[in-house]
């Protein structure tokens, strides 16, 4: 009998979408339902912080949004392109590829990259605008803490997987998994928690239980694009998310109320931080120095 990440005489992709679909669509409903779509916060909670002056917020966010768009456009543009493990979607044999220019930003690590980037940037706007004077418009104050939401979740998500489940499995194996140790893999894979980490403890934005529907919904944007991409470009760059496994439907459902436990770790530390900034941070930094990893456990350094 087929195990849940074996293939059986099955295709699961079928029973796998809908299911991702329905999951999709409760969402939908509970954004509409749940007053993610009404204003939660006031300008001055989404563009000021508690702590530090408003303008250098607006600086540190300006330079967050700059450094993922700077990561991203030096990965996209590499000529040696990088060496990724990856499956293959007609033999369903995993090994390594050299994978190029856009088809690198397919892999969830770059979605949930753009996804931060893209929320320091409107966050950076609201700042400045408040500084300068401009006018920051209401749907500004909902998609601001939505994608706060999703971008926290879906970091974390990618470092704990990578460091407790990608980097042991490809260890294991004996598989080459230097890539993972690069400075732009670092920037994402621990970067993203730092500089996420840094904006919970001083930033006056409130997410709550309402906003558990933006990552689980991007969690379900991309595993749609996933199966789309691989059946067009032949490859997944996870061995485990492919639809046609056997226990796919499992795995897919657990990898997305994963993403929303995620976030409700997320609503508990902010509400640390809101009950006592100081306890907060000290429990901020220790999580991330327990989920990040910096060294090859083969070799113990930083490679080249």
């Amino acid at each position: 009998m087929a195990g849940i990440r074996e293939y059986s005489g099955t295709d699961r992709t079928t029973s796998t979408m809908a299911l991702v679909s329905l999951v999709s669509l409760i969402a939908i409903y509970w954004i509409f339902s749940g007053g993610s779509t009404e204003v939660g916060n006031d300008i001055l909670e989404i563009s000021s912080s508690p702590v530090i002056p408003t303008i250098a917020l607006a600086i540190f966010r300006t330079m967050a949004a700059l450094t993922v768009i700077t990561t991203l456009c030096l990965i996209v543009a590499s000529k040696t392109g990088l060496s990724y493990n990856v499956l293959d979607y007609e033999s369903r044999e995993y090994g390594p590829r050299r994978i190029f220019g856009t088809h690198r930003l397919a892999a969830f690590t770059m979605w949930s990259f753009f996804l931060m980037g893209a929320y320091f940037a409107i966050a950076a706007y609201a700042s400045w605008a408040d500084i300068i004077g401009l006018e920051v418009p209401n749907s500004l104050l909902i998609i601001c803490p939505a994608t706060l939401a999703s971008s926290c979740a879906c970091a974390l998500l990618v470092t704990v997987t990578v460091t407790f489940m990608l980097i042991p499995e490809a260890h294991e194996r004996g598989d080459d998994f230097r890539h993972y140790f690069r400075w732009d893999s670092q920037m994402m894979h621990n970067g993203n928690v730092i500089i996420l980490g840094f904006e919970l403890i001083v930033t006056g934005t409130s997410v709550g239980i309402e906003h558990i529907s933006f990552p689980i919904l991007f969690g379900s944007a991309y595993v749609i694009f996933s199966a789309l991409f691989a059946m067009k470009k032949g490859f997944y760059f996870y061995d485990f998310i492919d639809p046609r496994l056997n226990g796919a439907p499992v795995i897919h459902l657990t990898l997305l109320a994963v993403l929303a436990c995620m976030y409700i770790g997320v609503l508990l530390l902010t509400s640390v931080i809101e009950w006592n900034r100081s306890a907060g941070t000290l429990i901020t930094v220790a999580l991330i120095f327990l989920m990040t990893t910096f060294r090859d456990p083969r070799e113990g350094t930083l490679s080249p």
